[in-house]
């Protein structure tokens, strides 16, 4: 056994493995994106009440909103008084400072690993097959 045949028999088992783990999580984030809907930009303001907890205000279509932020909305500038947030078409009162949800980030880099592994995995493979053939 030659190294090119090593070399293609690791590509096809990344390139399977992959393409099976991949795809799953691929349509799992697609559906999420589905369910949750397009997110539209807003400004968000924010201020703090009497008891030094932060609160959002936001407008959208002539209506303002307001909720407390917790620790897991993860302002990346804690110092801002306005950051961009981004809220649900059908669901204008639940504002989220990321556009994308936290499943559907995780959903959609697991993806792209896994695709990227399995293409990796599958040009190794084709390029030991033709170095194979060749030789």
């Amino acid at each position: 056994m030659s190294i090119t045949d090593i070399i293609g028999i690791i590509g096809e088992m990344l390139s399977w493995i992959g393409a099976i783990i991949g795809f799953p999580f691929l349509i799992a984030a697609l559906i999420i994106a589905a369910i949750d809907g397009p997110r539209t930009p807003t400004n968000v303001t924010i201020v703090e009440d009497l008891d030094q907890q932060q609160i959002a205000i936001w407008s959208v279509k002539e209506r303002t909103y307001t909720r407390p932020l917790t620790p897991r909305d993860d302002l990346r500038d804690h110092d801002s008084t306005t950051v961009t947030g981004y809220v649900p078409e059908r669901r204008p009162d639940r504002l989220h400072l990321h556009k994308r949800s936290h499943p559907e980030r995780l959903c959609r880099t697991l993806a792209i690993t896994m695709l990227c592994t399995a293409a990796v995995g599958f040009l190794g493979s084709v390029r030991s097959f033709v170095y194979g053939a060749s030789a």
